[in-house]
């Protein structure tokens, strides 16, 4: 049986990794709290490519975002 850890561990066994979860729980603000990582990797499209064995599935990346949105827009 896959085992469930938090977002914290999956930070810390996969850093800088595109993460697929299953079976999860949400925070009640929508941050996601623990789940089973079914499959991971550096490489985004392959995470997004394989089948998953649920409907309900999760997308998350560990390491640190380089999307400077709305804070790059509004500085200018």
């Amino acid at each position: 049986m896959a085992e469930r850890i938090t977002w914290e561990e999956m930070k810390t066994r996969y850093p800088g990794e595109w993460l697929m979860i299953t079976d999860y729980d949400l925070d009640q603000s929508g941050r996601l709290k623990t789940g089973i990582v079914s499959s991971h990797s550096r490489n985004k499209t392959d995470i997004y490519s394989r089948p998953a064995d649920t409907k309900t599935i999760a997308f998350r990346y560990t390491g640190e975002s380089d999307f400077s949105g709305l804070r790059c827009h509004a500085g200018h």
